[in-house]
């Protein structure tokens, strides 16, 4: 995007997702700006939960905390006659024919994975714009304005990527014709650009001192798990 592109970026992650905007150009100083989503008791988080709750009807209903707090008040009668979906990132990213995979509930309700994904975006989409048309220098923008950028994962392949482009067309982030208006970014590209804008202070935490961080690292295993998440490590170096 260039420097007076509008953007929109959406983190789909596996466990959370949220979205960044500015609504100036980064020549006219804009800044980029985080949507905060609540989580009761007057807390908030930069993400929430990537989950999604439909009617009984197949209709959207909820996404995120919000999703995750109705379904779990619901009655276990009533809880089976609804669709609620987690952890479903997973079926984008390992699944081979993925227009025709079908997400399995403990209730023996299915739907596409397809429109799961869809109906995400689209929450995602029309909060982004809400939230915008409400910030101080916002206004009554479309997604047309906005030049779209969705993290992914380095072994993305095309077909998947695919898979997410019509995906975004259906929830209306961009038509056919404007498909060049969204963008994919590596989620290790964009890691390592939020890193290099950090202090150094923005790496120490209050349990690790600064002598700490001087030690010599040792050599990373490759394949390390992490609650369940496997991490490839391959070594780098980054000239500045």
């Amino acid at each position: 995007a260039g420097p007076d592109s509008l953007i929109i970026s959406i983190d789909f992650g596996s466990g959370f997702s949220g979205y960044a905007f500015n609504v100036k150009p980064r020549q006219e100083g804009g800044e980029t700006q985080i949507k905060r989503w609540s989580y009761g008791l007057g807390l908030d988080t930069p993400k929430t939960p990537t989950c999604i709750l439909f009617d009984e009807h197949g209709e959207f209903m909820k996404f995120g905390y919000e999703a995750k707090t109705a379904f779990n008040n619901m009655r276990e009668e009533e809880a089976e006659k609804h669709y609620f979906f987690e952890d479903f990132k997973w079926w984008i990213l390992h699944i081979e024919i993925i227009k025709s995979v079908i997400l399995s509930l403990t209730n023996g309700k299915w739907m596409l994975i397809l429109m799961v994904f869809t109906e995400v975006l689209r929450f995602l989409k029309d909060d982004a714009l809400k939230t915008i048309r409400s910030h101080p220098e916002g206004g009554e923008f479309t997604a047309s304005d906005f030049t779209w950028v969705l993290t992914v994962p380095d072994s993305l392949k095309d077909f998947r990527k695919q898979f997410i482009i019509e995906s975004a067309v259906q929830a209306g982030l961009v038509t056919d014709a404007t498909k060049d208006k969204l963008m994919f970014v590596l989620e290790s590209e964009a890691a390592l650009t939020w890193c290099l804008k950090l202090q150094p202070d923005g790496f120490i935490t209050q349990n690790h001192s600064r002598d700490s961080q001087d030690q010599p690292a040792g050599a990373a295993e490759p394949g390390t798990s992490c609650n369940g998440t496997e991490w490839i490590c391959n070594v780098w170096q980054t000239n500045i």
